[in-house]
């Protein structure tokens, strides 16, 4: 009876043996395919890890090429550039560039890469970059004070239709209207009595690192000398549509009709002290309609007329209306209306004023319009746009600008009374619209800010 019961009990043996081992091997497959699948999965990290790397190495060189030409991708070079696959490590990479628009002003830069052997497997990355500029703002200070130091507070009935930033202090009274995004470098101060309450409608305002003015307009001057036009002394500039008649000092009227690399730079001596009519001042006094792209940049101030500057004699005067362009017109948000490309930049080393007071020929009674249109990028590196002698003089219409408005330090074109607010001399009313193409364009070669630079506004992975 016992020898039976263990013959039964090695019977049993076997199978659970048979089980174990089974089950050993069952494990041991489960655990190489484990090892073997997380080795896999590792390799597959690791290559898309590395191709993603060279992606992001693609997004780098072209962002370096656009450092050194930031118009790289509208230029023959840059455009044969995305065309090509391009090596790097032991992989490549190729590129796909779509232009900034008004509806979208940044440049988006796709980047695909892969692996050498391994073409099957891609990694993509696109960016959303776009260039600090100053002509980014409708309103641009360094500083919200006056020549005079005294504050600027932006106040009930402004509105400002545009992007706006002060490397300065930002001062509010009252109920102000910012359309745009608002960035400010220092602080926001509030007017001490009454209700304050500014309306934000892009959201609050943020704080940003200033944009760093150059020291001069000087890299104008080279431009001028080698490629476009340089003049020194007083130069009265007429734009006529497709021609641009210059009256340098007294001399006889140049007509000029191919804008080369489309600067004019006016050279001479600075001062505000002595009289605006000097010959040897480098002054410009300009007006007109423009038809194309220039920049027009003075040692000394501008002079923004409402008539034309190369007719000399009163008598004899024509009248302009201020400076607009030829084929480009606005809606009232600043967005073109039609196909036109004409740009201008204004760029003072001192003022950009709109003329008061007196004529070449003597005449010193007021010349000013009304009205007033300004199509263009003004930027006064030094000191102010203004109405000249703004505290003086009977009451004016409305300053329209289409651009925008850099200044050093905040202009005037008028005076109110605090306590009631109504306008007492000078323009009555400021309507003022950023040109929205400067989003991402500007005139040619117009001035960058000394920190200027790409900047990433976006990063994602997408689909190869």
């Amino acid at each position: 009876m016992i020898t039976k019961l263990l013959q039964k009990e090695e019977g049993i043996a076997l199978p659970t043996v048979v089980v174990i081992i089974a089950i050993i091997t069952l494990l041991g497959f489960t655990a190489f395919f484990l090892v073997s699948s997380q080795t896999a999965m590792g390799n597959r990290y690791e290559k898309s890890e590395t191709a993603l790397s060279i992606a992001e190495a693609g997004i780098n060189e072209y962002l370096w090429r656009l450092n050194k030409d930031s118009k790289f991708y509208t230029t023959p070079q840059g455009k044969e550039f995305v065309k090509k696959e391009h090596a790097f490590q032991n992989g490549k990479y190729k590129l796909e560039i779509t232009e900034p628009t008004v509806e979208s002003p940044t440049l988006k830069i796709k980047s695909t890469a892969w692996l050498n052997g391994d073409e099957d497997n891609k990694c993509a990355v696109e960016v959303e970059v776009r260039k600090r500029e100053f002509v980014q703002h409708i309103f641009m200070s360094d500083d919200e004070k006056m020549m005079n130091d005294e504050e600027v507070w932006w106040t009930t009935d402004d509105e400002v239709k545009g992007p706006f930033h002060t490397n300065g202090t930002l001062y509010i009274k009252g109920r102000p209207i910012f359309h745009d995004r608002v960035t400010y470098s220092k602080e926001i101060k509030h007017y001490p009595t009454g209700t304050n309450d500014p309306d934000y409608r892009m959201g609050p305002p943020e704080q940003v690192e200033p944009l760093v003015f150059p020291a001069t307009n000087q890299q104008l001057k080279n431009l001028a000398k080698y490629g476009g036009y340089y003049f020194e002394g007083r130069t009265c500039i007429m734009l006529d549509g497709n021609a641009i008649r210059i009256r340098n000092k007294n001399n006889s009227v140049q007509v000029i009709t191919d804008l080369k690399n489309g600067v004019i730079y006016v050279d001479g001596n600075v001062s505000d002290t002595t009289s605006k009519w000097n010959q040897n001042l480098g002054n410009v006094f300009v007006s007109g309609k423009l038809n194309g792209r220039l920049t027009i940049a003075a040692s000394n101030n501008i002079y923004i007329t409402g008539y034309d500057p190369t007719i000399l004699e009163w008598r004899n005067r024509q009248q302009t209306g201020g400076i607009t362009y030829q084929d480009t017109t606005f809606d009232e948000k600043g967005y073109v209306v039609n196909d036109g490309d004409d740009m201008l930049g204004l760029i003072a080393g001192e003022y950009i004023r709109i003329l008061h007071y007196g004529w070449f020929d003597g005449r010193t009674g007021n010349v000013a319009l009304d009205n007033i249109t300004i199509h263009a990028a003004l930027f006064a590196l030094k000191r102010s746009f203004e109405f000249e002698r703004y505290d003086e003089g009977n009451l004016l219409g409305t300053v329209t600008v289409v651009g925008s408005i850099c200044q050093n330090r905040r202009g005037a074109v008028g005076t109110f009374s605090r306590s009631t607010g109504q306008t007492l001399s000078g323009y009555d009313k400021k309507d003022y619209t950023h040109d929205r193409r400067m989003a991402y364009d500007t005139p040619p070669h117009f001035l960058e800010p000394v920190n200027a630079g790409w900047e990433i506004v976006s990063w994602k992975r997408v689909a190869p």
